[in-house]
């Protein structure tokens, strides 16, 4: 089951880097816009696509050093695993060498049983046929009772054939009894021997039993470390296929990172090609340097959002945030009823509704951190997404006149804090209601 669920994962892995892959090999892309802002956002998108391409590639990269360690540490389990085989086969073949000795042995002794068994038998015999024989002797002698006796002995002509007589019936008396004393212990004997062979034997059965048990050992261990085997030998090729893949994948992504390094250096030379065509060098004047022309470049030259007089930073968000002894964080404008309110500069609106404090509100960022609050409008020209030029209409002012209507209030903010609009606006398009000063 975790080897089954192992090689679906690494199924799933690889297919998604495949399909990384095919999405990250698309062919450069040509930008054309017909102005600053389009240009600018090719190279940001350029410049992040560049970016993001490298990133993937490091991934792919990290995945790949990260297979073939993989691929390294399953190939030195798989040379423990065959070692430990080797070992484990060593044993089973020197189990089987000692099974085989002991085996010869329990047949030896199974032979010197069976030959004890039948010289124990043979000695038995004869000592029966002896023990008939004697038996039969004495019943004769017995037989013969005192009678008998004193005429075999007065029977002897000379006093020497007696003697003789006498001397061989006790020699053949002491032949009988040394016959008996020696095949009792031969008997002993043999007994003895028969039961060590049998002692011996059943050692040896013994030793036999163990030893079968330990092939059965060794045979199961064998048997579990060819599993592994055969398991860490699969997972090895997977890992180095995953691998192959990776590797693929890594130099296709090189591959790529040409075109989107091609590509981001064609945004550049576009925007610059754009740049030159529309504002060509004047002779001995210096062209501003790009962050100049950016928002943040603009200081002093802001258009004000309206026709009308500035009449300070009495607007009604004016105390919303700073303490009463701050400056306010914007200017408003009096102007004349319905007039039309524009874009200060070009920029992208992402808010056009209402907000508690500033009323019918308009935030257009401009890249850069940069941001203008334009409020006190009726109505909307503009809602959110909408990108913007400078001078373009946002909104109208009030159609009403007197207390109601509100001035025109403006803001510039860099991220959330605040910035003095006075150092921002263009002096030549300003008129000052009597009494407004500058800001330090």
């Amino acid at each position: 089951m975790t080897c089954r669920f192992f090689q679906k994962s690494l199924f799933w892995a690889l297919l998604i880097i495949l399909l990384q892959g095919v999405a990250l090999g698309r062919p450069a892309l040509a930008y054309e816009y017909g102005d600053d802002l389009g240009l600018e956002e090719a190279v940001r998108f350029a410049e992040q696509d560049l970016f993001e391409h490298k990133k993937k590639l490091r991934q792919v990269q990290q995945g790949l050093h990260t297979q073939q360690e993989n691929f390294e540490q399953k190939s030195r389990v798989e040379e423990n695993l065959l070692h430990e085989l080797d070992e484990i086969e060593s044993k089973i073949i020197e189990e089987s060498q000692e099974l085989v000795s002991l085996a010869n042995q329990l047949q030896k002794e199974q032979r010197q049983t069976a030959e004890s068994q039948v010289r124990l038998e043979a000695i038995q015999a004869e000592k029966s046929n002896l023990a008939r024989q004697t038996e039969k002797r004495l019943a004769a002698y017995y037989r013969l009772g005192d009678i008998g006796l004193l005429n075999i002995t007065f029977s002897a002509a000379t006093l020497p054939d007696l003697v003789t007589f006498h001397e061989y019936y006790r020699h053949m008396l002491r032949h009988d009894k040394t016959l008996i004393a020696r095949f009792r212990a031969k008997l002993v004997d043999l007994e003895q021997s028969r039961q060590s062979h049998q002692e011996h034997q059943a050692e040896l059965e013994e030793a036999m039993h163990k030893a079968k048990q330990q092939q059965e050992v060794l045979a199961a261990a064998k048997e579990a470390r060819r599993e592994v085997l055969s398991r860490i030998k699969m997972e090895k090729e997977l890992y180095r296929q995953a691998a192959d893949v990776l590797e693929e994948a890594a130099r296709d992504l090189l591959t790529g990172l040409e075109d989107f390094e091609k590509e981001s250096e064609i945004a550049h030379k576009q925007k610059e090609a754009w740049m030159i065509a529309t504002f060509p060098l004047e002779p001995h004047k210096k062209r501003r340097p790009g962050w100049m022309r950016g928002f943040a470049g603009q200081k002093g030259s802001v258009p004000p959002p309206v026709a009308g007089t500035l009449i300070g930073a009495s607007g009604d968000n004016a105390a919303a945030t700073p303490d009463e002894d701050q400056p306010s964080p914007g200017v408003d404008f009096n102007t004349e009823p319905g007039a039309l309110v524009r874009a200060v500069f070009k920029g992208k609106v992402v808010h056009a509704g209402f907000v508690k404090g500033y009323g019918q509100l308009v935030i257009i960022s401009h890249n850069d951190g940069y941001y203008t609050l334009t409020s006190g409008m009726s109505t909307f020209l503009v809602k959110p997404g909408d990108s913007v030029n400078q001078g373009d209409g946002i909104g109208m002012a009030s159609e009403h006149s007197g207390a109601l209507r509100s001035p025109i209030h403006l803001e510039i903010r860099l991220k959330t804090e605040p910035e003095d609009p006075l150092v921002w606006l263009d002096p030549r398009h300003i008129v000052m209601a009597p009494g407004v000063q500058k800001r330090p």
